[in-house]
């Protein structure tokens, strides 16, 4: 069985969306203020509403982007219910977050073997996705809720992204593990994993084993049979001790 050793915790981009969520609440208390105390019609029919036009800013800012984000944390909580539940011996971390490059980084998931280290980024998107493993973006194609207009955007390839996760999580982890297990660390495979997750994304395009790439309905059945290089060392019970206490501080 899987030991589950950190729960999903809120993403970091959670922040800002509580942060915008209270530059409106202030902007319009200040609006208002301003209206009952403030008796100068330029204050009242001039300051106020641009202050309140600053407010619906700062509220479609929060709306948007805790609609980006509350979707994000449904996908991640559907994929953190599938890795809690593996028939495997393995450590899960959810929510892992550290610094490296000067920088915060944060990983959806962490799954730890005896063989392989997985850092798994979830994907929660509604429509058809494209791309090739090389391309810089990949494309989302959608239809439009209520108009059912076809539109599309791209993103960021989650392939490349992954690959970056993994870079500042091996400098992290060989910066903080003692000598003896920094060692061991650097000559383990760590495999990136991109899951789509939406029941209504169509991934077909772009699903790819040999890179990584997996729909939440088969990622059971590849972390099972997921082989590592030859080349790799297996992960001591020591190494995958100290790793876990370095990135829960458990």
């Amino acid at each position: 069985m899987v030991a589950t050793l950190q729960k999903l915790q809120p993403p970091r981009a959670m922040r800002w969306v509580i942060r915008w969520k209270w530059i409106t609440i202030s902007l319009v208390v200040f609006a208002g203020l301003l209206f009952y105390f403030i008796h100068h019609w330029t204050s009242r029919f001039i300051l106020v509403p641009i202050i309140l036009g600053g407010g619906y800013w700062a509220f479609t800012i929060y709306r948007h982007r805790g609609r980006i984000v509350g979707q994000g944390s449904e996908g991640e909580a559907l994929v953190a219910n599938v890795l809690d539940n593996l028939q495997m011996d393995a450590r899960v971390i959810h929510s892992v977050q550290f610094e490296s490059g000067d920088r915060a980084r944060e990983l959806d998931h962490l799954l730890i073997t005896h063989n392989t280290m997985f850092v798994i980024e979830t994907k929660y998107l509604r429509g058809r996705i494209a791309g090739e493993v090389l391309d810089r973006e990949w494309t989302l194609h959608k239809r439009a809720r209520q108009t059912r207009s076809r539109y599309k955007r791209t993103f960021y390839n989650p392939l490349k992204q992954v690959a970056t996760q993994i870079y500042h999580l091996r400098s992290h982890l060989e910066k903080n593990l003692a000598p003896r297990w920094a060692q061991e660390c650097s000559q383990i495979w760590i495999q990136g994993v991109v899951v789509f997750a939406h029941a209504q994304g169509d991934a077909s395009a772009v699903i790819n084993h040999e890179h990584g790439v997996v729909d939440i309905n088969s990622l059971p059945q590849y972390l099972a049979n997921y082989r590592p290089p030859s080349r790799a060392h297996r992960l001591s019970y020591g190494l995958r001790r100290e790793i876990s206490r370095v990135l829960t501080g458990q």
